[in-house]
């Protein structure tokens, strides 16, 4: 008997001593205005990143301009191991960075969002929590999408949140798209 036999992809594999560390969502707390800048560099680094952009139409000496601003001002969310955000807080445009306990409850939140963002609905900020009823969209092109309804000045909103943020995003619906 010359021992247990072992294959050569088990002798020769990597991975057995430095294993890769698993990619987690983060959020990174950006200074004032440097989301995109933000966002250029983790693309230029190959890191995966999500930043949600909104549609703002200002109108300035009487010509219409359209800009795309961050949904979530000051903030990028990025998936990476720890050192992507140290090397994002190295560049001076970033104060602090937020580690996500639930992953599955993040990913949720941000695809519902970009969801909305997709609808054609109009998206706003919500600066906070919503206080109010559940409700999941029956129809349209938010079937199945879960968030909290409010209602202000004569319309609906379906307030998506993002938990870790202590806001979310507003979306104004048809009351009788929503089920509560």
């Amino acid at each position: 008997y010359n021992g247990p036999s072992m294959t050569n992809h088990e002798t020769d594999s990597p991975s057995t001593l430095h294993a890769p560390l698993d990619k987690r969502w983060m959020i990174l707390h950006t200074k004032a205005r440097q989301e995109k800048a933000v966002a250029k560099f983790l693309a230029a680094g190959g890191i995966e990143h999500d930043l949600p952009l909104v549609e703002r139409v200002t109108v300035t000496r009487g010509r219409k301009h359209r800009s795309e601003v961050p949904l979530f001002s000051s903030y990028v969310f990025v998936k990476g191991e720890k050192q992507a955000a140290y090397d994002a807080i190295a560049t001076k445009r970033v104060a602090s960075f937020i580690e996500v306990n639930d992953q599955t409850r993040l990913e949720a939140e941000l695809a519902a969002i970009h969801l909305a963002l997709e609808s054609g609905f109009e998206v706003e900020e919500f600066p906070k929590l919503a206080i109010g009823t559940s409700a999941r969209v029956t129809k349209g092109p938010l079937l199945g999408v879960e968030g909290i309804v409010i209602e202000e000045a004569r319309r609906t909103c379906l307030v998506l949140h993002v938990e870790m943020l202590g806001r979310g995003a507003a979306v104004e619906i048809e009351r009788d798209l929503l089920e509560e």
